[in-house]
């Protein structure tokens, strides 16, 4: 089960993360799923973490992968689960604008995340209709 972390756009200002990785110490990858809203100026947030009931709302597919899969966050899944997850987080690919990083199978990511400035500026570009 390759590690990865994920980014979506919702809007200009909203963000919807998903992440299957080894974080610190952990022995085992583990699921989490977090949203954040930058402000105007983008230089921090307004709200972040799991924030996702508030942020998501309107967005269905995210608000639905996030219903779905929330009883799994910072759990280890199963061979099974994790390839029903990836299959629905391809529904989020499909409809919003991503970025997606990926570990080589059986390898840890070497960064579960984006920097906060590079995903403040890949939101300025117009979300998908």
């Amino acid at each position: 089960m390759k590690e990865f972390y994920a980014v979506f756009q919702m809007s200009r200002t909203v963000i919807f993360e998903v992440r299957y990785c080894t974080v610190g110490n952990n022995p085992a990858p583990y699921f989490a799923t977090s949203a954040a809203r930058f402000a105007r100026n983008k230089r921090d947030y307004t709200q972040c973490g799991q924030a996702q009931r508030d942020l998501l709302k309107g967005y269905r597919t995210a608000m639905a992968f996030f219903n779905k899969w929330d009883a799994h966050h910072l759990h280890t899944l199963t061979a099974a689960q994790y390839a029903e997850m990836r299959a629905d987080l391809e529904a989020l690919q499909n409809r919003y604008n991503y970025m997606l990083t990926e570990a080589e199978e059986g390898a840890k990511t070497r960064r579960c995340g984006y920097g906060f400035y590079q995903i403040a500026e890949w939101t300025k570009q117009p979300p998908k209709k």
